[in-house]
């Protein structure tokens, strides 16, 4: 099946490109289709008229077609709120591996986006203003850096904080976070020192559960204790869990300014898709809470949580600078169960 070049088609017809009997594979960031007649992925990670970024995890299928040399064509299509934009074909300029596992794959455009589409496709919305991601998964706490200084301004209030003895991702934020009351509070609070044995550094606003650190490391594994009967070790170390942490505070908590616009819905996996269309996912392993997967996805002015219990319905948060970012989801018909514009 041939699609002309720039035209939006439903998702189904995008992956037919792939062939008769292609196996689909879904992960949280993308689609991919493999068959006779080519391999098709539909992703959001466009960077600029010509280069697209793909977050892992990958399917084995789709990972040896793409990395392996000679193989079917590559068809990449964008995600957009309602269809999905055909970029023509694309060829791999770099696949980023940790530990040995494929984690990213940089595609170039065989024809590269017309100027004025780009807006269209998103690709402008989430280069620009939000540069701090390209810093993941390599350097969190740069990231972090990054994104503070984009969110909250980068000339905060001097207010000491004490660092000695803690781990330098811990004394990093105390840093960076001096003067910036909204990285300190909401539903993840961190206290100003560690204190007891295994240090607690942090616990839910509500006080169900404390964030616990494991003890004599550089970059500790990060514990939650009252989640489970035992603690619950989180999937990222201290330095990723740090920006995450600050993240989830803008998605759930929407400050510095009390309630920013943003609100909490409940979606389907087709909303919450449409919700994140415009974002790029932050490529961390998702967070154990607010649910047991739960995805962060950032632009410039929006930041959004998409947490996943079962395979059918998501919590979602969403936090933005601009009542304006909020347009599109006014659009959606969605459930919202608190919104503010």
């Amino acid at each position: 099946m041939e699609i002309r070049l720039w035209s939006v088609v439903a998702e189904d017809a995008a992956l037919a490109v792939a062939g008769r009997g292609a196996r689909v594979h879904e992960t949280a960031d993308a689609v991919f289709a493999a068959g006779p007649d080519g391999t098709v992925v539909i992703a959001t990670g466009l960077r600029n008229a010509e280069d697209l970024r793909v977050d892992g995890p990958f399917p084995r299928l789709v990972e040896g077609r793409l990395t392996g040399g000679d193989g079917p064509a590559l068809h990449a299509f964008a995600r957009l709120p309602k269809g999905c934009l055909a970029l023509g074909t694309a060829r791999l300029t770099e696949a980023a591996r940790r530990r040995g596992v494929l984690k990213r794959l940089d595609l170039r455009l065989d024809t590269p986006m017309p100027e004025h589409l780009l807006a269209v496709a998103g690709a402008s919305d989430t280069a620009a203003g939000a540069e701090w991601l390209d810093l993941l998964p390599e350097d969190p706490v740069k990231a972090l850096e990054g994104f503070v200084a984009d969110w909250y301004g980068d000339d905060p209030a001097e207010v000491p904080v004490p660092v000695d003895g803690q781990p330098e991702p811990l004394r990093a934020f105390h840093r960076l976070a001096g003067g910036h009351a909204g990285l300190y509070g909401g539903s993840l609070q961190v206290h100003e020192r560690p204190a007891g044995d295994p240090p607690v550094f942090g616990e839910s606003g509500d006080g169900t559960f404390e964030l616990l650190l494991e003890p004599g490391a550089d970059d500790p594994h990060v514990f939650y204790r009252g989640l489970s009967d035992q603690p619950l070790r989180e999937r990222e170390r201290l330095s990723a869990y740090l920006l995450l942490l600050a993240l989830t505070r803008v998605a759930m908590d929407r400050p510095p300014e009390g309630l920013a616009p943003g609100g909490m819905a409940f979606a389907d996996r087709a909303q919450a898709r449409r919700i994140v269309a415009p974002l790029k996912r932050v490529p961390l392993r998702p967070l154990r809470w607010p649910c047991a997967r739960s995805r962060i996805y950032a632009g410039p002015d929006t930041v959004a949580l998409v947490g996943e219990d079962d395979a059918d319905w998501f919590e979602v948060y969403v936090g933005a600078r601009d009542p304006a970012a909020l347009r599109r989801l006014r659009k959606l018909g969605l459930d919202w169960a608190s919104f503010e514009s």
